[in-house]
């Protein structure tokens, strides 16, 4: 299982373990990392994350304000076993900014948008996340047609990445996430039965994603998420 999930989330690179280096954990991220090794990315911390080529590309859905520093209000963590790791700082403005690790080393790093909520009953969750009826543009779906949320009428359609590339529906990923915020007391628990799509942004050397996800809060609440986004570099990264 974690050789599966070590290709989807395209961590690669094999290195023997990091040793403790008996620095603290800060709230929400993995034993063994510090925010020193997030580009200083923390609970309760400050973030401007520069994306000015982006603006140049009106095929892009996502959409990003280069100038305005962001309050991270949550921190995530998703433990793939041996070593790999996600962490999600989730930001004040509906974005939220994932960090690959695996072995201590961060790969790269993704800034998402929750461009599309839908609160689901728990038959149609269940329906969402087994494929039943395995629906066109659903879960697990070989291609996802994604319509624009502005004014301006217009779908975008992302390919799968994750799962048989020739079969026209793939069962979606599990992956258990812990959740801190700065009024926790303990870590909130989230399932998400998730599919990764990517397209290319029309005139630009990049990709756009999207990450579908089926989110199941262990309360009672079930939701479908469509979270839009671009690779960043962690050098346009200034968190405080």
């Amino acid at each position: 299982m974690f050789n599966t999930l070590k290709a989807l989330f395209r961590a690669t690179t094999e290195k023997p373990p990091e040793p403790n280096t008996g620095r603290p954990v800060a709230a929400g991220l993995p034993m063994g990392i510090s925010q020193e090794d997030l580009e200083d990315l923390r609970l309760d911390g400050r973030v401007n994350i520069k994306l000015i080529g982006l603006r140049a590309h009106p095929d892009a859905l996502f959409r990003w304000n280069d100038d305005a520093y962001h309050h991270i209000a949550a921190v995530g963590h998703v433990d793939l076993g041996q070593g790999a790791h996600l962490v999600r700082f989730y930001l004040d403005n509906d974005t939220w900014l994932q960090a690959n690790i695996e072995n201590g080393q961060v790969l790269e790093y993704k800034l998402f948008d929750f461009y599309r909520v839908a609160h689901l009953s728990d038959t149609e969750f269940d329906d969402a996340i087994n494929g039943k009826d395995k629906q066109p543009d659903s879960i697990g779906a070989q291609t996802i047609a994604l319509t624009s949320t502005t004014e301006e009428a217009r779908s975008c359609t992302y390919q799968r990445v994750w799962g048989n590339g020739d079969s026209l529906w793939s069962p979606p990923v599990v992956f258990e996430e812990q959740v801190m915020t700065t009024e926790s007391v303990s870590a909130r628990h989230v399932t998400h039965h998730a599919m990764l799509y990517e397209r290319p942004i029309e005139g630009a050397e990049r990709m756009e994603y999207l990450l579908l996800s089926a989110e199941n809060d262990g309360e009672g609440s079930f939701m479908v998420v469509h979270n839009v986004g671009v690779d960043v570099a962690s050098v346009d990264i200034d968190a405080m």
